[in-house]
């Protein structure tokens, strides 16, 4: 990681000196909206205006997987738009997946980008800083859009103020139970609270909870349940925050689950990795993504079920990953471009994409659809979205998870006591929020 970190640095340093510093920031604040007919861009471009409109071209680079959805997307979305949209040419690129970040960050660098493309959520910020992404938020129907997304999948487009893009597709964790231990736990169905799963547990005894590490992606969620906040709602400040008493109290709790051999974690005690430890029992629950149900066929032979992470004091929380889209600088039709966009996160499409292409939806109205409720997982993960957060979205994402898991490592393994701990790293996020 800290390698492609390197890089990164390196080629997007080299493309602000190729570029002039790049080039400043569209705002779209001049007026993006307004066309000299009076018109709406929509109306400007569908089939209605046809033939008074000239036909404008857009790029948009995506990795879809190759076997199911790009065809899909290729052979299905764009004859959608098509139609709707004549007087604007998608030329759509599947760019592959395992170098795309990297080819994403050397566009950057080199003045080559596409008009939009579909972006980790973690890469945002970073290429919002430099300059390469259009800030959305004066686009037409923007706030429109913005209050029927999720809002932790939308909060990881957020960098100084402003939204670079927009999530276009997103998964969360949530629980996973083995049936079977609950049984020898004394429950009959999934615990609702973690008040009784722990009362259960520490009557019964044994290991019945594990993460694979402190790392933010496994330890947050829980961070996050038992009362733990990260920064302020503008991600701007730790210190306050990660530091305070309902933070110390959260850690302290999982420190002492930890102590009683209820809490595992993988890398700091050598227990059972997660997956293997669920299916034969060993553990009553852990938490991950939809993938694992996808990838453990006979999970339902196995007493395996999904249901949602037991609140802790009437809260819990989940963490999101996904994909955003965002139009870059170099786009001569941002107008065009953002109208793609608004397509793409349509209930219709987003439905489709979750039936045909297995993306979860980023859309609310979407996630309530009766076509995606209907599969017995992902209707668990479509309401667990609904209080799943993103990690602080930063250009210094891999800084800041370091300095997160350091601080919970130290504390859990008595390193470091928890306030000192927090402490250290607050100070340290401060100095990193600082710089964004």
């Amino acid at each position: 990681m800290k390698i492609i970190r390197n890089i990164m640095i390196a080629v997007l340093t080299l493309g602000l000196l190729l570029t002039g510093c790049a080039k400043e920031t569209k705002d779209v604040k001049d007026n993006p909206n307004n066309n000299t007919d009076g018109k709406t861009n929509e109306q400007t471009h569908t089939g209605e205006d046809n033939k008074s409109k000239e036909k404008v071209k857009i790029t948009f680079w995506h990795n879809y997987g190759a076997d199911k959805e790009t065809p899909f997307f290729q052979e299905k979305i764009i004859p959608m738009f098509n139609e709707k949209y004549p007087n604007i040419e998608v030329e759509v690129v599947a760019q592959g997946n395992d170098q795309y970040r990297e080819q994403i960050v050397i566009s950057a660098g080199t003045n080559t980008t596409p008009d939009v493309a579909r972006l980790d959520i973690t890469d945002v910020s970073g290429l919002a800083k430099i300059g390469a992404l259009m800030s959305l938020d004066e686009m037409e129907g923007f706030n429109e859009l913005k209050d029927n997304l999720f809002e932790g999948p939308m909060s990881t487009n957020y960098y100084n103020g402003k939204y670079y893009g927009l999530p276009l597709d997103t998964n969360c964790k949530a629980a996973v139970f083995n049936m079977n231990k609950l049984k020898e736990l004394g429950f009959e169905d999934v615990p609702k609270t973690m008040e009784e799963f722990i009362d259960a547990s520490t009557k019964k005894g044994g290991y019945t909870l594990n993460v694979s590490s402190a790392g933010e992606w496994d330890f947050l969620p829980y961070f996050w349940s038992f009362g733990g906040v990260l920064t302020n709602e503008d991600f701007t400040k730790a210190t306050g925050y990660i530091d305070s008493q309902q933070s110390i109290d959260a850690v302290n709790k999982l420190k002492e689950l930890h102590e009683q051999g209820m809490f595992t974690i993988k890398e700091i005690d050598g227990t059972t990795d997660a997956w293997d430890g669920i299916k034969s029992g060993e553990y009553a629950m852990f938490l991950e993504g939809p993938w694992f149900f996808a990838f453990t066929g006979d999970w339902k032979e196995l007493g395996l079920k999904p249901a949602l992470i037991p609140t802790y004091n009437n809260e819990s929380g989940s963490i999101v990953g996904g994909e955003s889209i965002g139009i870059f600088n170099s786009c001569e039709h941002p107008k065009e471009a953002f109208l793609f966009i608004k397509f793409l996160l349509s209930e219709e499409v987003q439905v489709l994409m979750g039936q045909e292409m297995g993306q979860m939806p980023v859309l609310k109205s979407a996630a309530k659809n009766p076509k995606l409720t209907s599969d017995e997982v992902w209707s668990v993960y479509l309401e667990q979205l609904n209080n799943a957060r993103t990690r602080i979205p930063s250009p210094e994402k891999a800084t800041i998870e370091e300095y997160i898991k350091d601080a919970f490592d130290s504390i859990l393994t008595g390193a470091a006591t928890t306030e000192d701990g927090l402490k250290q790293a607050a100070s340290l996020l401060d100095e990193v929020l600082s710089q964004n």
